[in-house]
Parts: C-alpha cells; sequence; structure tokens
C-alpha cells in the first residue's frame, strides 16, 4: 500500500455508486503503511521529516474520506430493504450493514405501530367490537387455523419484547410474564431466540400447575 494505491481507490469509490470490492488485507495494509511512514519519519532529517509528515497527512485523509464514502453507501444499502450484504463488504462493514437494518426494520415497526395506534385511537368509538392485539388465556390448545391463516399457539414470554407485527397483520406489544396467544410462526421464532416458552396450560389431574414446553 502506498499513497498512489489510496488515491487510486478513493477515486473509484467517487466514481462509482456501488462498493468497490476491497481485498481482506486493506486494513492491515494501510496500517503498516503509514506505521512505516511514522518510522521513517522518526529517522529522518528535519527537511525530510516535513515531506513524511505531509505524506501521512494527505494519506490519513484519503482513507478518512473512503471509510466515509463507503459508510454513506452501507447506510444507503441497509435502509433500502436489502436483505444480506452485498458483495465487496469488509467484515466490519458487514456488521455495519446488520446493525443498521436491525435499527431501521426497528424503526419502520415502531412507525408502524405508533401510526396504528394512532388510527386506532380515532376510530375507536365506530369499532367498539374489535379486539386487542393480545390477550390472556388460561388454556394453551392452538386454535386451528381459519380463512388460510395460520394456527394460533400459545406462549409465555421470557423478558420485554419491542413492538412487533405478526403474520397475521397484527400489532403486538407484550411484557415479560405475559401468556398470549401468536401465530405458529411468531411463536417458534420467539421461542427460538429464547425469549419465548410454548404454554402448555394447567394440568388435567386440577393440581393448578403450569407446564412450560420451549
Amino acid at each position: 500500500m502506498d499513497i498512489e494505491a489510496l488515491g487510486a481507490i478513493l477515486r473509484k469509490e467517487k466514481d462509482t455508486g456501488s462498493l468497490q470490492e476491497l481485498s481482506v488485507e486493506f486494513c492491515e495494509g494501510v496500517r503498516e503503511y503509514l506505521e512505516s511512514l511514522e518510522a521513517e519519519k522518526k529517522e529522518a532529517d528535519e527537511r525530510w521529516s516535513e515531506h513524511v509528515e505531509d505524506e501521512i497527512r494527505s494519506a490519513r485523509m484519503k482513507v478518512e474520506d473512503i471509510i466515509r464514502r463507503r459508510v454513506g453507501k452501507i447506510v444507503k444499502l441497509a435502509s433500502s430493504g436489502m436483505k444480506i450484504p452485498p458483495k465487496g463488504m469488509l467484515e466490519e462493514e458487514e456488521r455495519l450493514f446488520e446493525g443498521v437494518k436491525h435499527h431501521v426494520d426497528e424503526g419502520k415497526e415502531r412507525l408502524f405501530a405508533l401510526m396504528l395506534d394512532e388510527k386506532e385511537s380515532e376510530s375507536e368509538e365506530v369499532k367498539e367490537e374489535k379486539e386487542p392485539s393480545w390477550h390472556v388465556f388460561k388454556t394453551a390448545e392452538p386454535l386451528p387455523a381459519e380463512d388460510g391463516t395460520e394456527e394460533l399457539h400459545i406462549v409465555r414470554i421470557l423478558e420485554d419484547l419491542p413492538t412487533f407485527m405478526g403474520t397475521d397483520g397484527r400489532i403486538y406489544k407484550v411484557k415479560r410474564e405475559d401468556v398470549i396467544m401468536l401465530p405458529k410462526t411468531n411463536a417458534e421464532i420467539l421461542c427460538k431466540r429464547g425469549v419465548a416458552e410454548r404454554f402448555k396450560g394447567e394440568k388435567e389431574d386440577g393440581g393448578g400447575e403450569h407446564g412450560i414446553e420451549k
């Protein structure tokens, strides 16, 4: 790596809307290059030291510009709804993509929930018969599917969860120790994540105990 190579990478990043593919040795190469300049500066006389200092400053500016442009592209891609990181990202950039995507998706769900809640409150008088988004049940037998929808399962929530939309299109607001009815897909996802347990209901022997199945 040298100043010319950094300049070429920066120009390509400026000229293309997509991420250019960087080698896995890119970060290490930049680090070694800057370290070699610092070592050269220490050994140089005053005049040459100033020259090396200028190169160090120029190299750092190019690296910062490369990072800034790539981060901007990554944020745009993660916000677009893309499911998986595109080819060409460094490992740390993939983590950034996943983090931004997670927060964007979570933010969309919260905004949707907020707007839906407002609409529901505005029409509350008109739709008094509208059932709430979640209920507590004493039994745990899955309800059969109707009209092509998923069967419903009973789960016990193990920790507070952010508002989310079920596969049935409903918005669910749940907290730790809630026992709720969810579509099968959502119930299985929460159980696999370890934030919910399948609720088996009261035992038939009348003991009043509850069985839990993960």
